[in-house]
């Protein structure tokens, strides 16, 4: 499933609003290769699956 940075973000706050995970962590992780995604134009489209894959976990 693909997204927007954006949506992405708001889904990851939306599950945990004390989440240290932010927009420009978004775009990092893509430059780094360690999410998916694709662009369309300017966009960046996030793959919501390997996003989940790649965030830390906390206890």
């Amino acid at each position: 499933m693909l997204r927007s940075i954006k949506k992405v973000f708001d889904m990851v706050k939306q599950e945990d609003p004390d989440t240290a995970i932010t927009v420009h962590t978004i775009r990092m992780w893509c430059k780094e290769g360690k999410i998916k995604y694709l662009t369309a134009g300017n966009k960046i489209l996030v793959d919501v699956q390997s996003l989940i894959k790649a965030r830390p976990k906390h206890d």
